[in-house]
């Protein structure tokens, strides 16, 4: 695989176009290498959320909040997923 940043800023890039399948598949393609990159599990959350695929964000959202559990934004949205579950 290319360079992992250059990879993640081409799924930002796909993602920002409204390219969310696309996006995906590049985010998987690095977490399924780097497990712990919290980028990616958080923008591949993001992507999830966006196509409301709601399991899939918060499976995502809980790796990245795994990996860095400061990261605030993953925690407002994982809240946000949860609370559109009840």
């Amino acid at each position: 695989m290319k360079d992992v940043q250059d990879v993640l800023e081409l799924g930002k890039f796909y993602f920002l176009n409204k390219k969310f399948q696309k996006a995906i598949e590049l985010f998987q393609k690095i977490v399924a290498q780097e497990e712990s990159n919290f980028e990616a599990t958080y923008n591949l959350a993001l992507s999830y959320e966006v196509l409301n695929e709601l399991d899939s964000a918060k499976i995502f959202y809980e790796k990245t909040l795994e990996v860095k559990p400061s990261h605030k934004l993953a925690k407002e949205h994982l809240e946000k997923v949860v609370g559109n579950e009840k």
